[in-house]
């Protein structure tokens, strides 16, 4: 699967602030779209116009879209605010699949859903609970395909073996993530989570820290980030900013 941030897709720029989320995020929603069944990158192009021009929202509803047919995840508002799901936009995460899917419901469209479900609850928590669009709104959507297979569960969760990898993608997906993380919260001394295992695995595969990958950021962990920083000849404080987070991945 490949990751395709807004600026790659064309996103329009209403020159607007999209707007920050100010109350905790309780859980994801489901989507689907309809409309023409042109290729998804001008179908995601579509919606940013009818939402924008049409609607005139700030910028296209959701905060990810998935390609059931190429598998591509599409960076919508992102981490920020969205217009997707009347009365509970200030405290959900909306993920779209594009097109109907009761048309076919492909296996690297769920694996996509997974994965940026995924995405959100190690950003928000892994408490977040996945509801269809139509528990909140008198609609069909996602549709009865979709709408069975999260109440099932959304299956057994396991990739779709027959894909080409993209890692590339991949690591673009981790490390522009990974950004936004650091951006809004810095690893530092107390911090614990996903975001500190990745960030030890990948000191250690740097400068040969000789971390524990524990998902702690201790005092083990802010040495190993300073001596990374003063190797760069960045600001040494043992804090993974921004900065420290483009170096540790792109240098």
């Amino acid at each position: 699967m490949k990751y395709i941030t807004r600026n790659e897709w064309g996103a329009i720029d209403t020159g607007k602030r999209l707007k920050r989320f100010w109350r905790p995020v309780q859980g994801i929603v489901i989507h689907h779209t309809t409309g023409p069944s042109y290729g998804p990158w001008e179908r995601v192009r579509g919606h940013d116009r009818y939402h924008v021009h049409t609607k005139g929202w700030d910028s296209i509803a959701y905060n990810w879209l998935v390609s059931g047919e190429t598998g591509e995840i599409f960076e919508g508002r992102g981490w920020k605010r969205g217009a997707a799901t009347r009365g509970w936009n200030s405290k959900t995460i909306s993920v779209a699949y594009i097109g109907d899917s009761d048309d076919g419901l492909t296996e690297r469209g769920k694996d996509s859903i997974l994965t940026a479900v995924g995405a959100t609850r190690e950003r928000y928590g892994d408490h977040l609970w996945v509801k269809c669009h139509k528990d909140f709104s008198q609609t069909t959507c996602p549709g009865e395909t979709l709408t069975k297979w999260i109440g099932a569960g959304m299956a057994t969760g396991q990739p779709h073996t027959n894909r080409i990898v993209d890692w590339a993608g991949i690591l673009r997906y981790l490390t522009e993530t990974g950004l936004q993380y650091v951006i809004s919260k810095p690893i530092k001394r107390g911090s614990t989570g996903k975001w500190v295992s990745i960030t030890q695995q990948k000191l250690n595969d740097r400068i040969d820290a000789g971390l524990k990958v524990d998902g702690i950021y201790g005092k083990q962990s802010a040495s190993a980030c300073k001596r990374f920083q003063s190797q760069f000849a960045m600001k040494v404080n043992g804090i993974v900013d921004a900065n420290t987070w483009k170096v540790l991945w792109t240098a």
